[in-house]
């Protein structure tokens, strides 16, 4: 079975317990914070996905670390990842369950790239329009590319909106040599 498959079982197996528990900030906040932890501690990241370590270490490891900081509910959910053997794709199973726990929330997340940064009133007023607009609360991350020239490109769950000054002047250019023609 394909990873995305079973990363989002397992995601949406969590989240309707965190769900059931009234503990869904709780446990997003574990998960984001396992992850992170996975993410910076390589040592940690290779033990925990590696075949070679047995469950029983892995189990004591997490015990150790992290049994009085995590909520029974995620331990668990841990020790079960763990007893399958799908320690491997936490990752996904954190973004799928990132996604899910935002649907739930009614948050969408979207990036822009400009040419210099935002300023931040901008980017407070982008986020209260386009909240206004989809009816969500944005979360927006900013990029900077100063090879757009000007303008923003929009990306809104995949959805992109290129309103950049490149973009403009690249259909200008393409509209110039096709009345040459």
């Amino acid at each position: 079975m394909k990873a995305t498959v079973l990363a989002h079982r397992y995601a949406k197996a969590l989240f309707e317990l965190a769900v059931e528990k009234n503990n869904l900030d709780t446990i997003a906040k574990e998960v984001a914070i396992f992850e992170q932890v996975l993410q910076q501690n390589t040592k940690l990241k290779y033990y925990f996905h590696s075949p070679e370590a047995g469950k029983a270490g892995k189990r004591a490891l997490i015990e150790k670390n992290f049994q009085d900081r995590f909520s029974a509910l995620f331990i668990h959910f841990v020790f079960i990842l763990l007893d399958k053997g799908r320690q491997n794709i936490f990752s996904e199973i954190a973004a799928e369950f990132k996604r899910i726990s935002d649907k739930h929330n009614n948050k969408v997340r979207a990036s822009t790239i400009t040419a210099v940064p935002l300023p931040q009133n901008q980017l407070e007023l982008l986020k209260k329009n386009l909240g206004e607009q989809y009816k969500a609360t944005f979360e927006i991350e900013n990029y900077v590319d100063p090879d757009i020239l000007g303008g923003m490109v929009l990306n809104i769950e995949g959805k992109v909106i290129d309103a950049s000054l490149r973009n403009q002047l690249e259909k200008m250019k393409a509209a110039m040599f096709a009345s040459r023609n």
